[in-house]
Formats: C-alpha cells, sequence, structure tokens
C-alpha cells in the first residue's frame, strides 16, 4: 500500500467509485453544484483550498490501483487541529478493511509530519458504514448538528467527531 500526495489524474477513477447523486452528495455534500462533477471540478476545487489555506488531498494506492482518497485541512488557524474530508474507497472493495487502513494512513501523517494535536471529522449520519469505520479507528462522536443538509425532500443531521487519542 502507498499513500501518496493526490494527482490531478486522480481524479476521473475516484469519480468512477459514484454510482449515484445520493452517493455523490453523501461524499461531497453541497461543495459541487453539478452532479455527475467532472475531473476538472474537483481538480479546480482542489486548487482553489490549496491556494487559500492547508491543504493536503491523498490517494491511496494498491499494486499500482488507486483505492480511496482523503483530504486533511487545517479548518482555521490553529495548525494542531486537522480535519479529515472527502473520504471515499473504491466501491467494489468497500466493506474490507481498507477504509479504516485509509484513515489510519491519514492520522498517522496528519500527527507524525503536521504536528496534529486534534484530529476531527464530519459525517452524515445517514452515512451509517462510514460512522462505523470511523468509530472502528477511534473517532467519537461529540455532536449532532440538525438538518444541516437538504437533499431533495430529506434533511440529514451530520455527527461531529473528533479522534479519541
Amino acid at each position: 500500500m502507498i499513500f501518496r500526495t493526490y494527482k490531478e489524474d486522480d481524479a476521473k477513477e475516484i469519480l468512477s467509485w459514484i454510482s449515484n447523486e445520493r452517493e455523490f452528495r453523501l461524499w461531497s455534500s453541497n461543495i459541487y453544484k453539478e452532479y455527475p462533477a467532472l475531473p476538472s471540478d474537483i481538480n479546480m476545487n482542489y486548487l482553489k483550498c490549496k491556494e487559500s489555506s492547508n491543504f493536503y488531498p491523498f490517494t491511496l494506492e494498491d499494486e499500482g490501483k488507486i483505492i480511496g482518497h482523503i483530504i486533511l485541512r487545517n479548518p482555521g488557524d490553529n495548525k494542531e487541529i486537522i480535519r479529515l474530508g472527502f473520504i471515499i474507497v473504491d466501491n467494489t472493495i468497500r466493506g474490507k478493511g481498507y477504509g479504516k487502513l485509509l484513515i489510519k494512513e491519514a492520522i498517522k501523517y496528519s500527527k507524525d509530519k503536521l504536528g496534529a494535536k486534534e484530529i476531527n471529522l464530519g459525517v452524515f449520519t445517514n452515512n451509517e458504514n462510514a460512522l462505523q469505520c470511523y468509530k472502528s479507528v477511534g473517532f467519537k462522536l461529540i455532536r449532532i448538528e440538525k438538518n444541516v443538509y437538504k437533499f431533495y425532500d430529506e434533511y440529514w443531521d451530520c455527527a461531529e467527531m473528533v479522534l479519541d487519542n
């Protein structure tokens, strides 16, 4: 397994793992206006994020094949806080532990290379598999924000989680 810096060419593969708009919004919320997004949409967003803050996109590879993606960023001025986001694993291999591996690599990088003292994330509460994955690597629920996102006629709640060191 190789945990490496994201490359622009990765976007096409990452988007291929998303089969419908619901999955897309669970992954990206309202960051991208159009569904389906284009690889150029991701790359433009990441470029803007890199210019305006400390933003670190990564890709997980296994034997030369992209199998996961995650971003790390400082959500504010405190460089000791890292927020994880845009976490996704190839849909053909989900449920086999690759999500845990991806997150563990991100945690290690955050602590060892970025000096993180706190690592947090947000996840929609209706994304049960993701919630269980995050709990399994040590994240604990700190609060639920109600009705933070509207998807057609549904309102989604967001679980804020922090790594329990």
